[in-house]
């Protein structure tokens, strides 16, 4: 059992490297997104402006032929991918909603999704960390509490990260602030 963790560690501590060096394949495009607008509570589901930006998010992606969708374990991200994944048929994997991002490395390294076109769905307090643990060195700013829109785009090119952020549907009800210490919204 020893062993089997050690091997673990080292993988996943060389799937973080070779993304933060940002020497993941040439090519591979990664769109990330927090999940549509919620309801309240503990595990809640997607309001009907929510279930819209969901399809927005399909009207946006249906041409960049994404190959993976990645969700975490919680129903906002999972409803959020819901059109993109019945429409074009795209198989979802699961990763674990955490600030650090291994899980999602670890998980492309398995789905052998490297150089491939990706959508993963997350939250808040989620995507800046991811964004960097993927190899991006520019600053990323926190996501605001009712801050839905952006839509981030990492392409290697060269060896590097490069980020774009972009908007798509609605303009959501105006941000009042920054919360930071909520977990996962």
């Amino acid at each position: 059992m020893k062993l089997y963790s050690i091997l673990v560690i080292v993988f996943l501590i060389h799937c973080s490297v070779r993304a933060q060096n940002g020497v993941l394949a040439n090519g591979t495009v990664i769109y990330l997104v927090r999940h549509g607008e919620k309801e309240s509570g503990n595990d809640p589901v997607l309001t009907t402006a929510g279930k819209q930006r969901a399809g927005d998010l399909l009207k946006v992606l249906k041409s960049k032929k994404v190959q993976h969708i990645y969700v975490t374990q919680f129903r906002r991200t999972q409803m959020t991918a819901d059109s993109m994944r019945i429409q074009q048929n795209i198989d979802t994997v699961q990763y674990l909603a955490d600030t650090t991002g291994i899980s999602l490395l670890e998980k492309m390294a398995a789905h052998n999704d490297f150089g491939k076109t990706i959508l993963v769905i997350g939250h808040s307090n989620t995507i800046p960390v991811l964004i960097k643990k993927l190899g991006v060195t520019q600053p990323v700013k926190p996501i605001a509490d009712n801050e839905f829109d952006n839509l981030f785009v990492v392409k290697y090119r060269k060896g590097k990260a490069q980020l774009s952020t972009l908007k798509y549907g609605t303009k959501p009800a105006k941000a009042t602030g920054i919360n930071t210490m909520q977990p996962l919204q």
